[in-house]
């Protein structure tokens, strides 16, 4: 278990929130151990990104508060959903791991070695997703701004995180 997996998960819950909907991968590996151990959170496992979302926005509907913990990657594959939830005007908060943001490095012309953070941002703001990067264990009060921005703006807020701990996927 590291720190902020743990603070994130307290985090959470100072925002009311019940549910985490959930497609497992190794950026947020971190998190695991805290989220699937807390009893006040929910952890809901879905197969695709787009259930997760679609699983949320149920929830508020419904007068719960969930959120989305999905990868980068798999934000990419909901382009669709996510489209649709901003559209909607649905207050969800986005968790999303931050795929190859600690492999990134910047070349001599100025440009990282790998297009994960090329595509990353700028495909959130083109779906007029507001975002703000948790790098460090001080980020974590973002989590609680960003529920504040999506209620009162009525539409999505993405948190990148970064790893924060050592997991190597396969090793």
């Amino acid at each position: 278990m590291t720190q902020r997996g743990h603070l994130i998960c307290e985090e959470l819950k100072r925002n009311r929130v019940e549910y985490i909907a959930w497609v497992p991968d190794s950026e947020t590996h971190f998190m695991h151990d805290s989220m699937l151990n807390d009893p006040w959170l929910r952890v809901i496992q879905v197969c695709a990104e787009g259930e997760a979302i679609a699983i949320c926005a149920g929830m508020h509907l419904g007068g719960k508060r969930g959120v989305v913990l999905i990868e980068n990657q798999g934000a990419f594959d909901s382009g669709n959903v996510l489209k649709w939830a901003v559209g909607l005007h649905f207050p969800l908060v986005f968790l999303i791991g931050y795929l190859g943001y600690r492999n990134l490095g910047n070349t001599a012309a100025g440009k990282t070695k790998r297009g994960e953070r090329e595509i990353t941002e700028p495909f959130l703001e083109a779906l007029g997703i507001p975002y703000e990067l948790v790098n460090s264990d001080q980020d974590v009060g973002k989590i609680s701004e960003a529920f504040s921005r999506a209620e009162c703006d009525s539409k999505p807020v993405a948190l990148l995180l970064t790893r924060a701990d050592d997991f190597v996927p396969g090793g």
